[in-house]
């Protein structure tokens, strides 16, 4: 599933928080690590203006200075294969280049990190690398100025699924990791709230014209969340094939984002994994802006899997709004 971590740090021990994530995967999947530090070139103002003079031994100063506090980090993981080097330029178009050059590269890094004379902020950084690179990503979010040694209390791997064949294409990584790391899973589908099926149908403008009946919101509701749990329930029995033994599933109603975050926050020892770019019809969430909010919002690790582009629904799972165009025209329930 990969073949090595890629792990920026900025210098900071907020951006030093993922490596306890970074190294039980390291040691779960048995692959190498990489340790990386982007250091900001030194803008000519800040040496001889006419002549550049210094230039060059800044920077090799600061690519030696960065050498050394990888290694340091590197003696104290428990690892037995990290690599690591010092990098100069862009901090984002390096670390997206350098996992470029192995696609099976899992990057992991840590929100909010801050470093450097220009002081790189991790956070921009994160986000700017999140939409530019095609390589899995582990997001750990640092609190604030915590500075103190997190806890590593990883249990279950959190996957939402939307019904679309795109949000399932995280399900290999997440029976690899579960596998692995003797981790639980938990599915995870958010369905419209009867409110939400209300506003986008809109169809009460149109009851009783001409003689015609429509279902209610409330029986549209309990449908989906009776379609979504069958959905799940397949996925189950493909993950278990896959070799995960503890399997569970949460079937919620509400928007999406607000779920996700929400279910993990109230799951100790979660991991959220989710694709981006997943979409399940015109009705419903578009995972990529889903995976956008709950990296921003979660507080826990969010393991990103880019997808392909976006492709029209494969008939896996309608959505209640396409179900209800389908069979909108009844003469009552």
């Amino acid at each position: 599933m990969y073949d090595r971590i890629l792990v920026p740090l900025d210098g900071s021990p907020m951006s030093e928080r993922v490596l306890c994530y970074a190294t039980r995967i390291s040691l779960g999947l048995s692959i190498p690590i990489h340790l990386m530090q982007v250091c900001d070139s030194v803008p000519e103002t800040m040496s001889d203006p006419a002549r550049g003079r210094y230039v060059s031994n800044i920077n090799q100063g600061r690519l030696d200075h960065a050498t050394d506090y990888l290694n340091d980090i590197k003696r104290k993981m428990p690892v037995k294969e990290i690599t690591c080097a010092p990098y100069e330029g862009d901090a984002a178009s390096v670390i997206s280049r350098e996992a470029g050059k192995t696609p099976n590269s899992l990057i992991a890094i840590a929100t909010h990190g801050r470093s450097g004379l220009t002081r790189w902020l991790l956070g921009s950084v994160v986000d700017t690398v999140l939409h530019r690179t095609k390589n899995p990503m582990l997001i750990v979010r640092s609190h604030g100025n915590d500075k103190s040694e997190p806890e590593m209390n990883l249990e279950t791997i959190i996957a939402p699924v939307d019904g679309s064949p795109l949000s399932e294409e995280v399900l290999p990584h997440v029976a690899s990791l579960a596998y692995a790391l003797n981790l639980k899973v938990t599915l995870l589908e958010a369905v419209a709230t009867v409110e939400e099926l209300s506003a986008m149908t809109g169809y009460q403008r149109l009851e009783g014209v001409g003689g015609l009946h429509f279902p209610s919101s409330e029986k549209r509701a309990r449908d989906a969340s009776n379609q979504a749990v069958e959905y799940i329930k397949g996925l189950e029995n493909d993950l278990k094939d896959r070799g995960v033994a503890n399997i569970d599933h949460i079937v919620k109603r509400g928007p999406a984002s607000n779920v996700i975050v929400d279910t993990a926050s109230e799951t100790p020892g979660s991991l959220v994994a989710m694709t981006t770019h997943g979409r399940s019809g015109p009705s419903r969430w578009a995972l990529g802006s889903v995976t956008d909010c709950v990296v921003r919002h979660s507080g826990d690790p969010v393991l990103v899997i880019r997808t392909g582009v976006d492709s029209p629904r494969e008939g896996n799972q309608p959505s209640a709004v396409e179900d209800f165009v389908g069979g909108v025209l009844t003469t009552g329930e």
